[in-house]
């Protein structure tokens, strides 16, 4: 059974609504009930009434009584109204009596906000990790051009202690080598070593390269 079945199945029952409000309750039931659909709610958001365009109008305006901005579409030669906000549609949902119905939606909806949370800070860890990897990478080629030049002894103590450490680590965060220092640094202290370490391997990089153009 579609989802648009589960909403009609569950309104078609529902009699006895009051009156200026619940005329135009009953309007929207109505127009839902004769020309409505709704997505299954775990692929999308969306809910549209096919309209005829002399009734239009007046079903857009008693949406927006009860805070819905629904769109116009034309398709082909059908005027359609829909709502694409999950909190609009749930919304209607409730205006209609669709509430087993609202209660499924929800659901639904908190299922996919906790999965794209989780979708987010997996693709946000990743994303880190690979910074992560890019700048170690570069960390290691710099330290290893000045092993080449001329060795780590050639070194500050400070900053030979950091080069080892990346070799020996090389996927550990900049916060994590600062604390494997006896005394621990910040992160930044690291960062300030590490950019000492690149311009001393530049150097050495840049005197290979005279080097190979004088012979």
């Amino acid at each position: 059974m579609s989802f648009s079945s589960k909403v009609k199945k569950e309104i078609a029952g529902h009699k006895g609504l009051l009156q200026e409000e619940c005329s135009k309750r009953a309007h929207i039931r109505e127009a839902f009930m004769s020309n409505g659909t709704m997505a299954d709610p775990a692929k999308a958001y969306h809910l549209e009434f096919v309209v005829n365009q002399e009734n239009i109008d007046v079903l857009e305006q008693n949406l927006a009584f009860f805070g819905l901005a629904s769109k116009r579409h034309l398709r082909k030669s059908a005027h359609i109204l829909y709502l694409k906000e999950a909190e609009q549609i749930a919304t209607l949902l409730n205006i209609i009596g669709a509430h087993v119905a609202l209660m499924e939606f929800e659901n639904c909806r908190v299922n996919k906000d906790v999965n794209n949370d989780i979708n987010r800070v997996a693709n946000a860890q990743a994303a880190n990790e690979d910074k992560i990897i890019k700048a170690s990478t570069q960390h290691i080629v710099d330290i290893m051009d000045i092993q080449r030049g001329g060795g780590l002894s050639a070194l500050t103590e400070n900053l030979a202690r950091v080069a080892r450490l990346r070799l020996d680590n090389p996927l550990a965060s900049l916060e994590d080598i600062g604390k494997m220092l006896t005394p621990p640094i910040s992160k930044s202290g690291v960062n300030h070593r590490l950019k000492k370490i690149a311009e001393i391997a530049a150097k050495y990089r840049e005197h290979q390269k005279t080097e190979v153009y004088n012979d």
